[in-house]
C-alpha cells in the first residue's frame, strides 16, 4: 500500500511539475576606467571601452550574453564609470510588449444594482 502511494506521489509531481517558473539569472555590473593624466577626450573614450570590455567580459564569464548599457559617465578623480545590466536570456516578444489584462465587465443585466 505505502508503496503505491509513494508511486501515486511521484506520477503527481511529474504531471503537475514545479510550481514557480525558471527565473533568468541576472547581475548588474559596474567597473571603472582610470583617465590618464590628459583628460582628453581621446583618453575618456579609451578609458570608457576598457570598462566597458571589462564589464561585458565579467558578464560573460557568468554565463550572461544578454547585456544592456546602463550608464557611461565621467566621475573626476575616480576615471570613467561603466554600468551594464546582464542577463542570461531575453525576455519573450509577447511578456515584453503584452498590455495587462483586463478582466471583463459583467452583461449589462448581471452587474451590481444600486
Amino acid at each position: 500500500m505505502a508503496r503505491w502511494l509513494a508511486m501515486g506521489a511521484l506520477m503527481l509531481g511529474a504531471v503537475v511539475g514545479p510550481a514557480a517558473p525558471a527565473a533568468a539569472a541576472m547581475a548588474a555590473i559596474t567597473t571603472v576606467a582610470p583617465v590618464e593624466d590628459d583628460a582628453t577626450e581621446e583618453g575618456v573614450k579609451a578609458a570608457a571601452a576598457s570598462a566597458l570590455g571589462r564589464a561585458v567580459r565579467g558578464a560573460r564569464a557568468m554565463g550572461l550574453d544578454e547585456v544592456t548599457l546602463k550608464s557611461v559617465r565621467m566621475v573626476p578623480g575616480a576615471g570613467v564609470v561603466v554600468e551594464i545590466l546582464a542577463t542570461d536570456s531575453e525576455p519573450a516578444l509577447e511578456e515584453s510588449t503584452a498590455p495587462p489584462e483586463r478582466p471583463e465587465p459583467p452583461p449589462p443585466g448581471l452587474g451590481p444594482r444600486i
